[in-house]
């Protein structure tokens, strides 16, 4: 994701099964394009152990979670036919407070109420389901005290990825496509991703949005910092007057781990000292910069393509010169 919320595409790839040696195959070649320093931190998988054991093995220091909406998914399968509809929806009421527990005590304390409500009402047999499956051995991929012990920007589903493949999927006019013609569909679309991020850095350098002049910290940072994180700040700045201050409860730090963004407690340490500062990607608002990475990589991979091409035969070559530009 972008400093202004929006996602784009790094790679696609086309594989003929969702099997390990097919995964490892596309993690290494995404792997082989990047920097070092560019490697992923976080991972979000849903519960394909093929695809978490290659993950493993191609980027073993990034963090791996696993998507809560995927989570949630196999909850349903398993156990939403056991409840009324009303008691089913204050299951996952119960369920996602759990996830959202900042702390450890937190999480204990929600544990125990949501033991509590499925043994009051003789679902002993779904509790053991939740402990035994994700619970004990997966709560630090997707609990928020231990997810965001690491900079993942609130990321906690793979619904990004799930949106942008059913979009990518939308440009295809039928299931029967050529290689080459899959590349200039996933062109099309990145081409459009740039055209929208370009245009959300527009507005962040040029729009303040009326409620964060009403709010004296942010000034510093209007039109340096994206119109998001500046919303981010100004929640946490709310929260700090509400929650904080008003009633002494705990801060977290939830914001600044997982975000690198001040929380309530650093903006009330800082409120006095006229700035602070934000994690460098916020900041990142550049009209130039994307450019010439992306129209370098597409010309990369055209040549790549062209010389894939040039060795197969004549229909395939004569497809591509002749297929149109979507």
């Amino acid at each position: 994701m972008t400093s202004t919320n929006k996602s784009f595409t790094a790679a696609c790839a086309v594989i003929s099964a969702e099997k390990s040696e097919n995964y490892l195959w596309v993690l290494q070649r995404i792997k082989s394009m990047l920097a070092g320093c560019m490697e992923p931190r976080v991972i979000l998988t849903d519960r394909d152990f093929a695809l978490m054991n290659a993950c493993e093995q191609v980027f073993p220091k990034a963090h791996k979670y696993l998507c809560r909406f995927h989570i949630q998914q196999n909850i349903n399968k398993n156990s939403k036919r056991k409840f009324s509809d009303k008691e089913w929806k204050e299951f996952v009421r119960t369920f996602w407070t759990l996830c959202e527990s900042t702390t450890e005590e937190i999480y204990m304390y929600n544990l125990e109420n949501f033991e509590a409500q499925l043994k009051e009402a003789d679902r002993e047999q779904v509790y053991d389901y939740m402990k035994k499956s994700w619970l004990d051995p997966y709560r630090e991929k997707f609990v928020s005290c231990w997810i965001n012990q690491t900079i993942n920007f609130r990321q906690t589903t793979t619904n990004r990825v799930e949106s942008m493949h059913a979009t990518l999927k939308s440009h295809f006019p039928s299931h029967r496509n050529t290689l080459d013609k899959l590349v200039l569909y996933v062109d099309h679309v990145v081409a459009k991703q740039y055209a929208e991020i370009r245009s959300t850095f527009e507005t962040s350098l040029r729009k303040v949005m009326t409620h964060h002049k009403k709010q004296p910290m942010l000034a510093y940072i209007l039109r340096k910092v994206s119109i998001y994180a500046i919303e981010l700040l100004s929640i946490e700045l709310k929260r700090k007057e509400d929650g904080l201050r008003a009633y002494g409860a705990s801060c977290g730090c939830q914001l600044f781990t997982s975000c690198g963004l001040p929380c309530a407690c650093r903006l009330e340490k800082l409120e006095n000292k006229g700035s602070f500062h934000t994690c460098r990607a916020w900041r990142f608002l550049s009209n130039a910069s994307p450019k010439p990475t992306m129209d370098s990589e597409q010309n990369r991979a055209r040549s790549r393509l062209a010389y894939i091409i040039q060795g197969s035969d004549r229909h395939v070559r004569n497809a591509y010169v002749s297929c149109p530009r979507p």
